[in-house]
């Protein structure tokens, strides 16, 4: 009997999961890139960069899966005529995003559409947003008071100052870093690790204080970061080993062992080299069988 239970709940589970996907496909999600004139700067407030994508990215990965408009607005502007105008009228649904909120997330996205769907409702109000059935939207000349439904509360915390957004850009590291440590990355001090979205590194993997990694990087299995080192768009192949070395735009091959070093201007070091100390590589390959001397600088020779 326990069996036939828990096989029926898993497809209970699958079924509600399955039919959240299904809306997710037939929403438009309105995304508001909002502008704050508070924070004092020249950029754009949804330009700016939380570890490597915008705020206004990081909403629209968490709703991948729907039709994806976009409008800009200043703070304080009355949202319904923009979703009106910007939603796609044969959608099912729309759900009206903010660009300040950018730790929303995809299952949190696909919570809110499982629960509006259920509830058979025509709007819903979010902590920051809102979800309509299009063509109720359509029909709306002003905005009827809802009472708010909570969900993942963290997910809208909104950055409308640039203290909030130092404070959400905190926060969405530690997710980053707390996702690899769940899947086998040992970080040794979290406060000290800094790692961009976009960062792909592979478990038995271990960190130590005071790495930066940015960009397109790709760091395999194996691989020993020691303190001290900065990577932007590299990859470092299995088992090597690094510590207070300067990666840009270039590959480290398999069992390497560099300290101390600049690599950069889309070098390859290849398969178990060890480096002497102090070594600046520019657009040079490198191999196990070339002779290496500390305090030179290895450029490629210009044609």
């Amino acid at each position: 009997m326990e069996v036939e239970e828990q096989e029926v709940g898993t497809k209970l589970d699958l079924q509600a999961l399955r039919q959240s996907e299904t809306d997710a496909n037939q929403t438009c999600a309105v995304i508001l890139k909002v502008n704050y004139k508070n924070f004092g700067i020249q950029k754009k407030t949804y330009d700016l960069k939380i570890l490597g994508k915008t705020m206004t990215d990081y909403v629209a990965n968490a709703v991948f899966d729907a039709n994806i408009k976009f409008a800009e607005c200043e703070f304080g502007d009355d949202f319904l005529p923009l979703a009106k105008a910007t939603t796609d009228p044969q959608s099912k649904y729309t759900i009206v995003l903010f660009s300040d909120t950018p730790l929303f997330q995809h299952k949190t996205f696909l919570q809110i559409m499982e629960y509006f769907d259920a509830k058979k409702l025509l709007a819903l109000k979010l902590t920051r947003g809102y979800v309509f059935q299009t063509s109720y939207l359509l029909s709306l000349d002003s905005l009827p008071q809802m009472q708010t439904q909570y969900f993942e509360e963290e997910d809208f915390v909104t950055c409308s100052s640039l203290k909030q957004f130092a404070i959400v850009t905190e926060m969405q590291k530690n997710r980053i870093l707390d996702y690899f440590m769940k899947n086998g990355v040992v970080i040794v001090d979290p406060a000290s690790t800094f790692v961009d979205a976009q960062v792909d590194i592979a478990p038995n993997v271990v960190i130590e204080p005071f790495n930066t990694i940015c960009g397109d990087t790709i760091i395999e299995g194996g691989v020993h970061l020691k303190s001290g080192n900065k990577i932007f768009d590299g990859i470092v192949c299995q088992n090597s080993c690094l510590q207070d070395t300067v990666i840009k735009d270039s590959f480290v091959g398999k069992n390497c062992d560099i300290r101390e070093c600049k690599i950069f201007g889309k070098s390859k070091i290849g398969d178990d080299v060890t480096t002497p100390e102090y070594c600046s590589f520019d657009g040079v390959c490198v191999s196990k069988e070339n002779k290496l001397e500390s305090f030179v600088a290895y450029k490629a020779k210009e044609e």
